[in-house]
């Protein structure tokens, strides 16, 4: 890796010139059609540095998940050297060509509605007269830790932009420059919006820095996880909230959805109708914590305390969930989750678990304002790759977000990984996927081929 070259100390300071006179006229609020933007820093990489920055980075976040660091590192390095990268072709050669990495921060909404500046990361391939092709809007898997936010830690997907691809990494809320804030796990739309946000605002950076894009150019859109129900999110952002004219600059072609919580009504239900939390108890007690922090209007005069168990009281995670700071996998320690097990019973009181009373109704209606799955018609097509044998995640979210909307007559597939094994082992197919097929390969094997 090295820093910026001194051809990048000239754009960067073009980038703030624009950026403050962009702001002397348009004031920073939540209805700007207009995403002002900051740029933080700006590094430049070659592909073997882009590589190996992003498998750091990729270890850093194994561990915390306690998967076999090496052994995944292995495997993902294998198909990137295997993916048939664009810029490898008419005239290029990888090791001849620099990627840019720009972090930066731009104008949003907090989840009470207020002014906000989030962050988010870009890479572009530099190449003199190159226009790219597509743009890759990349949703990570759990945030188990700040540090590995994409403004601050490149993340490995960033290879693809050897594809001639823009690609965009948006910094979770509570992640990057809001760090210290809490988390909104399962508020799906609100994400929605700000990762579609950061998407113009990288665009924003590409026009402003002279790079013309394809005439034919267009976005793909995928992530695995909480980034697959946010990928989902902001397909439906894109289509039903954003202007005409910035859903056509976007453009969207189709997303892949892999592994995630799409309506999170059904997720709390399956768990009390089957007794069973699966493998991650403490992303149920995560998106309780949702519901306080971002959904204030509706959770009225309800408390942790009544939703959780005298069990769950006891060990102190009322409290937690209102104070802890550090992400979901430090409540996940800190809570002593083997000493409940998985048994919604030992978390919930039996008043959240019975379906006849009005807090259930009013923890569902809530719930309900985050599907993503029921009430809109997708235009671009949706794939959906999800385990049957997933014990983190049900697989009925799949389902059921595949059959609401294909029969509100979207393009939708749902694909079963040939493993179908666990929730963590299935992502390795999901990134093995990404990174060794090109995303036309992966469009036609994913979507036409069954349609």
């Amino acid at each position: 890796m090295s820093h910026i070259s001194k051809k990048g100390i000239v754009i960067l300071l073009m980038f703030f010139s624009i950026v403050l006179q962009a702001q002397s006229v348009h004031k920073t609020s939540c209805n700007d059609s207009i995403v002002p933007y900051r740029v933080i820093d700006i590094h430049e990489y070659s592909f073997k540095e882009l590589m190996d920055e992003g498998i750091n980075t990729l270890a850093r976040q194994l561990d915390v998940l306690h998967v076999p660091v090496k052994k995944f590192q292995f495997v993902i390095k294998g198909h990137i050297k295997r993916h048939p990268f664009a810029l490898n072709k008419s005239g290029y050669r990888l090791k001849n060509v620099r990627f840019r990495a720009i972090s930066f921060s731009y104008a949003s909404c907090s989840p009470e509605g207020e002014p906000v500046m989030l962050s988010g990361l870009v890479t572009i391939p530099v190449i003199d007269d190159n226009k790219p092709a597509k743009m890759l809007v990349q949703h990570r898997i759990l945030a188990p830790s700040y540090t590995i936010a994409p403004s601050n830690s490149l993340p490995f997907e960033a290879v693809l932009t050897a594809d001639n691809t823009i690609c965009v990494f948006p910094d979770y809320y509570g992640c990057g420059i809001t760090e210290g804030k809490n988390l909104p796990y399962v508020s799906l739309n609100y994400h929605g919006r700000c990762a579609t946000e950061c998407a113009l605002a990288a665009l924003q950076i590409v026009q402003d820095a002279g790079i013309e894009l394809a005439d034919d150019f267009y976005t793909w859109n995928t992530g695995y996880s909480q980034g697959g129900g946010y990928a989902l999110a902001v397909h439906k952002y894109i289509e039903t909230a954003l202007p005409d004219s910035l859903s056509r600059r976007i453009n969207l072609k189709w997303s892949l959805c892999g592994g995630g919580v799409y309506t999170p009504t059904d997720f709390y239900k399956t768990a009390i109708v089957t007794g069973n939390l699966g493998t991650t108890p403490a992303v149920f007690l995560e998106s309780l914590r949702s519901l306080f922090y971002y959904h204030k209007d509706f959770i009225g005069n309800m408390t942790p305390r009544d939703l959780l168990s005298n069990k769950a009281i006891a060990l102190g995670l009322d409290s937690l969930l209102l104070t802890y700071d550090d992400g979901l996998w430090d409540l996940v320690d800190r809570m002593g989750e083997t000493s409940l097990g998985n048994d919604p019973a030992n978390y919930f009181s039996p008043v959240t678990l019975d379906t006849s009373t009005t807090i259930f109704k009013n923890l569902m209606s809530i719930f309900d304002l985050d599907d993503c799955s029921r009430g809109w018609h997708p235009h671009a097509p949706i794939v959906f790759y999800h385990s049957k044998k997933d014990n983190c995640v049900p697989y009925q979210q799949a389902v059921n977000a595949h059959r609401n909307l294909s029969d509100a007559g979207g393009k939708c597939t749902l694909v079963n990984p040939k493993s179908n094994g666990s929730h963590v082992f299935t992502s390795v197919f999901y990134y093995a996927k990404i990174l060794r097929m090109s995303e036309e390969k992966l469009y036609k094997k994913y979507f036409l081929s069954k349609n």
